[in-house]
């Protein structure tokens, strides 16, 4: 799987810029602060600093293997040279005459890589990262989203009426506006999420291993701190704050691949921008994106967390379920559901949300698009629906065998989905 560029703005590398700079002159001493480096900071100290000194990337424990190679040629050249080596020295003999992983390094000014690198993968407005850090990034976290699966959600953010207020005020009053959007938006995310500026006054917030439920709260953090920031320029301080709209989409639920997941949060973002822009708005289509099952499994929902009530599935699919239950419902509540999908097992649990209500003989038929659902559980579902196609598949065969020899039986009703009281 292909892995992000080391990023040699990082606290790490700055940290170990300082030490190349101001630090220990012999093999003991480095080998003491970086051992202190890597019980503060994990084993990816030595990825970094071997970038940093040669350009070459390797993996956290390889790294660390390399390193202690590089200590023990500087401790032998020590001994056979009077006026001692430096680190940068051994370093280019272990990499140049030992493992020839270098053929023709060229040496530069560690400041001036460092101030290179940041004109390849920051936006210069706005000290975000630019578009092209962030196609690199995205398709990165999505390899690495399906290689363990991991939710992924991605935040397309689009600054309200940018063009007018532009206009209006000038590309210097429009430029700094920008600039302080941009450290708003910062502001209000991880430091491990990815804010980029995706062009002009469009910016993208990437967030690993973050489910879209919780997503949702975190862009709505955003919309709000844009909006308290209250982005204007001194002239119009009575003028309307600037405000955002907000697309989220997530992996796995809403697309399978990079590109998808950037087109599907777009999507959403033009759907807030539609709907009135300063709001957030998660992506949904209602078209069928998962073949769907018809399966009667029992389980519970919560439209609050002090009540529970019974439902029985008409279908499931890998992106929603389909149930009946006597209680009415609002389009777009958020439930927490639990289906019992294997008999003595735990039920399977997610969260959906209601996209739509038709009112039933007995009750109402509820069409639900799940939101959040833990790995171990998506996992869960997909076997268990891999199973009934199966089946499926086994009783199609069966029956096309039957008409082909003319005995062909009239195939049962289906059983009516049942209503259950709440416990």
């Amino acid at each position: 799987m292909a892995r992000p560029p080391i990023q040699l703005s990082s606290a790490v590398a700055d940290r170990i810029i300082a030490l190349l700079e101001d630090g220990p002159c012999d093999p003991a001493g480095w080998r003491r602060r970086m051992a202190s480096l890597e019980a503060e900071c994990g084993v990816e100290v030595y990825t970094v600093l071997l970038f940093v000194l040669t350009h070459l990337e390797f993996p956290g424990e390889k790294a660390r293997e390399h390193w202690g190679r590089v200590l023990r040629q500087w401790e032998g050249l020590e001994r056979n040279v009077p006026e001692g080596v430096d680190l940068r020295v051994a370093v280019l003999q272990y990499f140049l005459r030992i493992q020839r992983k270098l053929r023709n390094p060229a040496i530069v000014e560690i400041k001036i890589l460092q101030k290179t690198q940041d004109s390849v993968i920051y936006d210069e407005l706005t000290r975000l990262y630019n578009f092209r850090y962030f196609q690199d990034r995205v398709n990165a976290e999505a390899q690495r989203a399906d290689r363990y699966d991991a939710p992924l959600t991605l935040l397309m953010i689009d600054a309200d009426d940018f063009k007018a207020y532009n206009d209006a005020r000038g590309h210097l009053a429009g430029n700094m506006a920008l600039r302080r959007l941009a450290a708003a938006l910062k502001r209000s995310v991880r430091e491990t999420d990815i804010v980029a500026r995706y062009g002009g006054e469009e910016f993208a917030v990437l967030l690993p291993n973050t489910p879209k439920l919780a997503a949702l709260r975190v862009a709505e953090k955003v919309r709000q701190a844009v909006e308290r920031a209250g982005v204007v320029t001194e002239q119009d301080a009575a003028a309307r704050p600037m405000t955002v709209s907000v697309g989220v989409a997530s992996l796995p639920g809403d697309a399978s691949a990079a590109q998808e997941l950037v087109g599907k949060a777009d999507r959403a973002l033009y759907v807030a921008k539609s709907q009135g822009k300063n709001r957030v708005k998660p992506f949904s289509d209602e078209r069928r994106e998962f073949r769907r099952l018809d399966v009667a499994l029992m389980g519970r929902f919560n439209l609050v967390e002090a009540q529970s009530h019974t439902l029985t599935t008409l279908n499931v699919s890998e992106g929603g379920l389909l149930f009946l239950s006597e209680q009415p419902m609002t389009a777009g509540a958020l439930m927490r559901v639990q289906l019992a999908v294997s008999p003595g097992q735990e039920p399977l649990e997610c969260v959906v949300r209601v996209v739509r209500v038709v009112e039933a003989v007995a009750g109402y038929e509820i069409a639900a698009q799940i939101v959040h659902i833990p790995s171990p559980h998506q996992r869960r579902l997909r076997v268990f629906l891999k199973g009934q196609q199966a089946s499926e598949a086994g009783r199609g065969h069966s029956r096309r065998r039957l008409q082909a020899r003319g005995k062909a039986r009239p195939a049962r009703a289906k059983a009516k989905a049942r209503i259950l009281t709440p416990a």
